[in-house]
């Protein structure tokens, strides 16, 4: 999958994204809007690597790296899981390409591609109540709030996409 919007490149993880990969899920910063907000060491960045590489290979689909196009640096992800709740909708982005539009740019650009050429129809994505940010970008791409989860004891808001309501 290679996918462009304006100022990203879209496509599939490597096992040589680590490090880059691994700077941007080291940031304490960046995790604090993490269901757990625990910090990845290497091994659980390829481990994170190699979960979507398995995901691309069964489903067609899983997280995808955002690369930064004039410098082709690795700036984050966006993609698809498949969870216990269903396909699992998320983003994260480097703390340096924080309130410049790439998180709408990306989860717009991946969102359509996974509506149009993967087939997907409905997916999930959980935000921390405090992540302002990611709740305006649900909300602007047409996902709903759904209810409050309880998910190891920390709360975080459930939002649902359904591609025949948009």
């Amino acid at each position: 999958m290679n996918l462009n919007s304006n100022r990203l490149l879209i496509g599939h993880f490597e096992r040589s994204d680590l490090a880059q990969w691994f700077l941007i899920e080291s940031d304490p910063e960046v995790r604090k809007y993490i269901l757990d907000g625990s910090i990845l060491n290497r091994e659980q960045s390829l481990a994170y690597i190699d979960q979507n590489i398995d995901s691309y290979a069964k489903f067609n689909f899983g997280r995808y790296t955002l690369r930064e196009k004039k410098s082709l640096r690795l700036i984050g992800m966006c993609g698809f899981l498949k969870t216990e709740m269903g396909i699992d909708f998320g983003y994260r982005l480097s703390k340096d390409m924080w309130g410049c539009g790439l998180g709408f740019e990306a989860a717009s650009a991946v969102l359509n591609y996974g509506v149009a050429s993967v087939g997907l129809k409905h997916c999930v994505a959980g935000v921390m109540p405090d992540n302002l940010a990611s709740i305006k970008i649900l909300d602007r791409l047409g996902f709903v709030y759904q209810k409050d989860v309880i998910f190891d004891g920390l709360t975080y808001h459930k939002y649902t996409f359904s591609a025949d309501k948009n």
